[in-house]
């Protein structure tokens, strides 16, 4: 079976070069030569490409491994049209390509999608908080859509849902926010306007994270009010316009 990268072979580099294809798209003029195989190998490389930047990947390479076609070839009469079929996953690419004088050929490729995105470094426990030491920039395969971690994301009141193994690509399913004030909490109610800064003791009536809203009973008047938490243990109170 033949394995492809995401580079193309050379007699296609000297005519069409790399087909930007997606679903439905037709075959641009300057590339009529190539084949129904070869185009279906195109359209599903760059379906893939498009996931890969979609999720944030880095620098991806695509790997291809085509399985026999579903239909035997026939001479292709007119403009083939390749469309990416929508059940079509990160490890698996189905492709038709339609083509006069030859139907509808239908081709499975076996893929593979990696490149750069931070990743745990090591084994990181759930409700650990993270550190810069807990996550590096590494080679990774892509195996979910979903968006991966930026890679300049503030790591600062992060910490892991669930245990994440090493090498595990970071994602905002796997995060959250660390709690910088827990319900029952003693908290400093902090406002600032016009230079002028007032600080009261309070109370947590609710847990969150950095800047998320709580309800903070004051300490002083017994009032509840709607605060947003700035930093461990202090929150600042919402001012009405």
């Amino acid at each position: 079976m033949a394995i492809f990268t995401n580079r193309p072979p050379a007699a296609l580099r000297r005519t069409a070069g790399l087909l930007l294809l997606s679903a439905g798209s037709l075959l641009p003029p300057a590339a009529q030569a190539a084949t129904p195989a070869q185009l279906a190998q195109q359209s599903a490389q760059q379906w893939l490409l498009q996931q890969a930047a979609a999720s944030g990947l880095r620098a991806p390479q695509v790997r291809l491994q085509a399985l026999p076609a579903r239909l035997a070839p026939g001479s292709c009469l007119g403009q083939p049209v390749a469309e990416v079929g929508s059940d079509s996953q990160l490890g698996r690419v189905r492709v038709r390509v339609r083509c006069q004088g030859a139907g509808e050929i239908g081709y499975l490729f076996r893929a593979e999608v990696s490149g750069l995105a931070l990743a745990a470094a090591r084994d990181i426990a759930p409700g650990q908080t993270l550190g810069a030491d807990d996550v590096s920039e590494q080679r990774v395969l892509l195996r979910s859509p979903q968006p991966l971690l930026a890679p300049n994301v503030a790591l600062d009141g992060l910490r892991s849902k669930t245990l994440i193994r090493q090498g595990t690509p970071l994602r905002g399913l796997l995060l959250e926010t660390a709690p910088l004030v827990k319900r029952g909490m003693a908290v400093a109610i902090v406002a600032e306007q016009e230079g002028i800064r007032v600080e009261v003791a309070g109370t947590a009536l609710e847990t969150a994270g950095k800047d998320e809203w709580v309800r903070v009973k004051n300490g002083n008047s017994g009032k509840v009010i709607r605060a947003r938490v700035i930093d461990t243990g202090v929150v600042s109170p919402e001012i009405s316009q």
